[in-house]
């Protein structure tokens, strides 16, 4: 099968930034439906599955030894089992109006930049031309999602700039997809 019919299923990330009403999204939506957003917690963790589950088969392609994989693997899954438990917590409490300020544990923002980082690093080698294009995808992802969290909710709230996030977010991880299907495709 074709690397680049096996990355299409990756294309589901961008897709719920850009939307982030299906309530499928990393962050909270921006219509403000918080228990709504509780309740799909079945589809983030189905999207996740859809969405790193070929990435990282094509990462086991690129990466030596190939079982360095599941390293990637339980970085990125734990990631989003901690930020589905802590944010879920905050979100209960802000729906309950016990706070209305959300504070998370930064353990998976920190875990998934690891996990992004380490992905970079091992494309930077892999890739045979314009390697440069390989930071500027993670620090494209890494800046789409500053903004993205920054204006999203609470008191920065800015629907232009949340806006702006999911674009520089969406540009970003479409280059690093283009950049692991260059790596696959030099190193197969």
């Amino acid at each position: 099968m074709k690397i680049e019919m096996i990355l299409v299923l990756s294309l589901f990330s961008p897709l719920v930034e850009i939307f982030p009403n299906l309530y499928m999204s990393w962050w909270a939506p921006s219509n403000g439906k918080l228990q709504r957003y509780l309740d799909m917690w079945p589809r983030r963790v189905a999207v996740v599955f859809l969405v790193w589950t070929p990435m990282l088969v094509i990462l086991s392609k690129i990466i030596q030894p190939p079982e360095l994989v599941w390293v990637m693997a339980i970085l990125i899954f734990s990631a989003f089992g901690l930020r589905l438990y802590f944010f879920k917590k905050s979100l209960k409490e802000e729906v309950k109006k016990i706070s209305t300020n959300i504070h998370t544990s930064k353990l998976p923002e920190i875990l998934y930049f690891i996990a992004f980082t380490s992905m970079g690093t091992i494309l930077y080698t892999a890739v045979p031309n314009k390697d440069w294009l390989v930071p500027a995808a993670i620090l494209t992802i890494f800046f789409g999602a500053f903004i993205i969290s920054t204006f999203r909710r609470g008191k920065n709230k800015d629907i232009t700039l949340d806006v702006m996030g999911r674009l520089i977010f969406t540009v970003g991880f479409l280059l690093n997809l283009y950049n692991l299907a260059r790596a696959a495709s030099a190193a197969i």
